[in-house]
């Protein structure tokens, strides 16, 4: 999984950005690539992925990276992509909204549909039902099949909080033959990062209120705590959170080194 955050900060600008990988099996991070200040993510995005290693891997990563040329890194890599399409893609953004609202016509909510998915929930307060349709017949000639796409799908999110009720309707492209239940859980945890990855750094290591401003500091620190994090989850001998942990890395130099020992494994 990929995905972009501000992470630090240099001296007279706004924060530096990284693109991040994350392992949502290992709960891990598998690295990170600075945002050139005259570009962007997309161009970052490539560079990551020659960074890593993926084969057999699929790859999910926000509407921002739906960009053929990084589908077909991915590809190179011998993995698979799973994009979310906006408007950013007109064309196969026009696309898929056509292939279902097509589908939907033809198999009403309450008849038989021929690749469906769905799961209820609660997140944060909130009630959620989701639902995925899936497309795995790409016709040829059809934008999909110019991104070497063999499933469409598209996912409704209904969430419901304090009365209050909303629906969001996304769609997908993956070069991987997918069923409805393979999409919904692909997409469920691609968004792990927030929540184990960002959400961690900013409460265990304060990252967003660091004002490293000078040379490489900003990025340097950024990719320090990135591996601190890493050994702190890999740590299985101390129950505590990842702030605990740290804190006591701090006061137990014996604890520290048993840490430190885990980058060997």
């Amino acid at each position: 999984m990929l995905t972009n955050t501000g992470s630090a900060w240099n001296k007279g600008k706004d924060a530096i950005h990284m693109v991040n990988a994350w392992c949502t099996k290992a709960g891990l991070s598998l690295g990170q690539y600075k945002v050139d200040a005259k570009s962007n993510e997309i161009t970052a995005i490539p560079e990551l992925l020659k960074l890593l290693e993926l084969a057999g891997s699929l790859v999910t990563i926000d509407a921002m990276g739906c960009q053929k040329k990084i589908a077909t890194a991915i590809l190179k890599k011998e993995a698979d992509y799973l994009l979310a399409v906006k408007g950013n893609q007109k064309k196969l953004y026009g696309e898929l909204t056509r292939a279902f609202e097509q589908l939907w016509q033809e198999n009403p909510e309450d008849g038989p549909c021929p690749e469906f998915a769905e799961q209820e929930g609660k997140s944060h307060g909130r009630r959620e039902h989701r639902r995925c349709w899936v497309i795995n017949d790409i016709a040829e000639g059809s934008n999909a099949s110019g991104w070497q796409a063999k499933t469409i799908a598209a996912v409704q999110l209904d969430s419901q909080k304090k009365g209050k009720g909303s629906t969001l309707i996304r769609y997908f492209i993956s070069s991987r033959k997918l069923s409805a239940g393979e999409v919904l859980e692909a997409t469920r945890k691609h968004w792990l990062i927030e929540n184990q990855l960002h959400w961690v750094l900013d409460v265990a290591f304060d990252e967003d209120r660091c004002r490293s401003r000078e040379g490489y500091a900003a990025e340097n620190l950024a990719v320090a705590r990135q591996i601190t994090l890493n050994l702190l989850k890999l740590d299985t001998s101390e129950k505590a959170g990842i702030k605990n942990k740290r804190h006591k890395c701090g006061w137990d130099e014996e604890y520290m080194m048993n840490v430190l020992g885990l980058i060997n494994i």
